[in-house]
């Protein structure tokens, strides 16, 4: 019987061995639950683990990390939640010093930092450690590193394909690093330097996509005029993505083009005068971002209205939002994911408008003025694929004449069945509305609260729901830390929670230690 069993148990070890490298990293709940059946399972799953992202706000140290996951290909390490100035008291230098370590991450392939300090010594660690296998490198909201850190990747890691350097404040001391990144690289597909304190030639850009002609894909720069890049586009002839830049006067504009496969674009300061220059491209576009356009309100549905296989949308919430959201779902019935940022005017015609329009919408943040329980359960009835959805209200929202938006909630979690990503930021929802979001939000992920709820009440009924719930942000609601603790142990899902009371405190922390994904 004993020998029996124990071949059964070597029969199981061994289909699992070979179904588990199926099992996509994504499906983070199956992997975790694997791991968990025995030691030998544990193993097992650490073995087949490609992708794996840290907390470091939650994880402090790199004590286990190679050792569990020896055979990782991606490395993403995260920093604050948001966006914060105690990033800095994030040490991200014994993570560096574990991955550039040699007898670990043999097959790492890929890096990301989020929301941490960076600095010099560890880039040029990195880099001579792991420059040679590196293929994608991506450094975002960061801050502590100058050009001398980027000169060491320049020069070390020559076979990257991917780097992104966005929203970092970059100390800038000389220019050379793009430069030997432009003279030694010939395979990058793709470059993101838009939105950093660091300036670069046009001559550089020139020679790297010179270079890397055949390759390049997409480009995202700052502080450079349209006209300054046509050579950049002749050569760039792959192109497909392409962000950043501006123009002076049309008339230099004679004979300017954009590369033939241009399929994603953001550019800064468009005017109705370059529409000639824009409007060849507008049926093939997948995407575009208008957040910098700066167009008036006439000239922005005018060129929205050209695009209609958009299927991303960035834009501005400025003057006349209903307008403009109406032309959107009038027009743009592909569009996927659409996002708008910035105060104005939209309310719920707006939102009506988006949601009978736009059936294929997958993602959508928008800010508004005021809106309507029926405004949300039109979303419901019609935004069947929806799965990240995020509303915040400007300052007319505070009325003291408008209705909780509980009803609203309820029928859009219901109707939304695919949600997993939910943040609201509304003083209109009460302790109602947090007990319908536990009840219906059953495959929430994430969800972000802000201003919202009465007392505690609410986040308990709200903590009896909710169970595939992994990460919980808090901003400025009237819930007490004996509330917080309950939700914690109740919401067995739940894996970070992160808390700010408006007062300038913080409050964040791992509820049950885990690699996330």
């Amino acid at each position: 019987m004993k020998k029996q069993c124990k071949d059964q148990s070597s029969i199981i070890h061994t289909v699992f061995d070979c179904v588990l490298s199926y099992i996509d990293d994504d499906d983070i709940d199956t992997r975790n639950s694997f791991s968990l059946v025995s030691r030998k399972w544990c193993e097992l799953e650490g073995l087949t683990r490609k992708n794996v992202t840290v907390h470091m706000f939650y994880s402090p140290t790199p004590s286990r990390l190679h050792q569990r996951f020896p055979l990782l290909e991606s490395l993403t390490l995260k920093g604050y939640p948001l966006r914060s100035p105690e990033i800095a008291s994030i040490d991200i230098t014994p993570w560096i010093q574990d991955i550039s370590a040699s007898n670990s991450f043999k097959c790492l392939k890929e890096v990301c930092i989020c929301g941490t300090s960076v600095h010099d010594s560890d880039l040029e660690l990195l880099s001579r450690t792991r420059g040679k296998d590196l293929k994608v490198l991506k450094i975002c909201k960061c801050q502590g590193f100058s050009t001398d850190g980027l000169l060491h990747v320049a020069t070390y890691c020559k076979y990257l394909r991917i780097l992104c350097l966005k929203d970092n404040s970059i100390t800038r001391n000389d220019a050379k690093w793009l430069r030997t990144l432009a003279s030694c690289f010939t395979c990058m597909e793709s470059l993101d330097i838009g939105n950093t304190c660091s300036e670069w030639d046009v001559e550089d850009l020139i020679l790297l996509a010179k270079n890397c002609s055949k390759s390049l894909e997409s480009l995202k720069i700052h502080g450079c005029d349209l006209i300054d890049l046509v050579d950049v586009f002749s050569y760039a002839v792959n192109l497909q993505d392409f962000a950043g830049g501006g123009y002076k006067k049309i008339d230099e504009y004679a004979g300017f083009k954009f590369p033939p496969k241009l399929r994603r674009m953001g550019i800064y300061r468009i005017r109705k005068s370059m529409f000639p220059v824009l409007l060849p491209l507008a049926d093939q576009l997948r995407e575009l971002n208008l957040r910098r356009a700066r167009l008036d309100r006439d000239d922005e549905c005018y060129l929205i209205q050209r695009c209609p296989n958009l299927e991303v949308l960035y834009t501005d919430n400025t003057g006349h939002g209903n307008e403009k959201l109406e032309v959107i779902g009038q027009f743009c019935k592909k569009l996927c994911k659409l996002k708008i940022t910035g105060f104005g005017s939209v309310s719920s015609k707006g939102l009506v408008a988006i949601a009978q329009g736009c059936l294929n919408l997958e993602y959508l943040h928008i800010r508004v003025r005021v809106v309507s329980n029926e405004a949300m359960e039109c979303i419901g009835s019609h935004l069947k694929n929806l799965r990240n959805f995020r509303m915040t209200f400007g300052y007319a929202a505070h009325d003291q004449t408008a209705l909780p938006l509980d009803d609203g909630i309820r029928a859009m979690l219901v109707g939304c069945s695919k949600l997993k990503w939910l943040g609201i930021y509304n003083r209109e929802l009460t302790d109602v509305g947090l007990d319908y979001i536990g009840k219906y939000g059953r495959n929430l992920r994430y969800l972000s609260l802000g201003y919202i709820g009465e007392s505690d009440a609410g986040l308990v009924q709200l903590s009896k729901g909710c169970p595939n719930l992994r990460k919980l942000e808090i901003q400025i609601c009237p819930f007490s830390k004996q509330t917080l603790s309950t939700l914690m142990f109740n919401v067995t899902s739940l894996r970070y929670i992160w808390v700010h009371n408006g007062r300038g405190n913080t409050y964040a922390a791992m509820i049950r230690p885990t690699f996330d994904l």
